[in-house]
């Protein structure tokens, strides 16, 4: 009857709020990669360049880091620990990288396969997630290589950590 408890209670805390901390990542992950195009615009003042959306994720035994990039200055990063940082964009250094950022996943996007899905990465892995106006990508490689130059996506995964950098910077700890 404890165990029959236990799980009730589970069930019932989830329900009343209290997601896991995998749980808010995935939430997160899916509104970011279930953007719909049509309602995302330029702010005004500035100029249209890159991908409507961008995405790097990087695969850890432990965890696994989404950077996230949208066109409307959006920039946020999740972990799927739970762990978040949102609004990163406010920052003009920030919003400046994510810009490149999208826009070298633009150009990248011949390297992506077309998609309708957006899966996770493999620990070791990096993911790249892209959608444009004619359509959604998504390619991945193995993050020693991005590292040492040795992959056509490791201008991607440059400009990406880049982004991650600022990310960090701005948002001190």
């Amino acid at each position: 009857m404890p165990e029959w408890r236990q799980r009730l209670r589970s069930i019932v805390g989830k329900a009343a709020g209290r997601p896991s901390g995998s749980e808010i990542y995935q939430g997160l992950r899916s509104m970011a990669l279930g953007y719909d195009s049509s309602t995302i615009s330029v702010p005004d003042g500035q100029r249209w360049s890159g991908a409507l959306v961008a995405v790097m994720e990087i695969g850890s035994p432990d965890a696994t880091v989404t950077i996230l990039a949208v066109a409307d200055g959006s920039v946020s990063m999740y972990l799927s620990t739970g762990a978040a940082v949102i609004g990163a964009g406010e920052h003009a250094a920030v919003r400046g990288v994510a810009e490149r950022f999208r826009t070298v996943a633009a150009e990248s996007r011949g390297l992506l396969q077309l998609t309708d899905d957006f899966p996770m990465p493999d620990p070791g892995q990096v993911r790249f997630q892209v959608r444009t106006v004619d359509g959604a990508y998504s390619g991945a490689a193995p993050e020693y290589a991005l590292q040492a130059g040795r992959h056509p996506l490791a201008p991607l995964y440059a400009a990406g950590q880049d982004l991650l950098t600022e990310i960090r910077l701005a948002t001190p700890t």
